[in-house]
């Protein structure tokens, strides 16, 4: 375990990761939406840039796969691997195939965190 490392699956707006830098935590975030990557890669740039932070724009996923990923129109906090559930009260949402892999990979290329939300 890596005393100083938290992930952050599920980055959204960021704004549990900016929490976790403020109180002095490197953070890897992991965010399957690509318009929420490129989001939190602008809000973050100084962090990214001293090593303080990496976005991974991957979804979490039992093997290395690609997997349909649903953008809620209605709400980005309902984007999801299940339809029904980016779909909810008849909202609509837009598919797109993303990469996805394994946590127990990524724990063993970037480390286990002290924490993981």
């Amino acid at each position: 375990m890596i005393k100083d490392l938290i992930y952050d699956v599920g980055m959204h707006n960021g704004d549990d990761t900016a929490y976790y830098l403020h109180r002095g935590f490197r953070v890897i975030a992991i965010e399957a939406d690509p318009s929420l990557v490129e989001k939190g890669t602008k809000r973050f740039t100084d962090q990214i840039k001293a090593g303080r932070l990496e976005i991974l724009g991957i979804g979490i996923s039992e093997r290395e796969e690609s997997a349909r990923f649903w953008l809620a129109d209605a709400n980005s906090l309902w984007n999801s691997f299940d339809i029904n559930f980016a779909k909810r009260y008849g909202s609509t949402a837009t598919p797109i195939d993303i990469r996805c892999r394994p946590l127990r990979d990524i724990f063993r290329e970037k480390g286990v965190p002290f924490y993981l939300k």
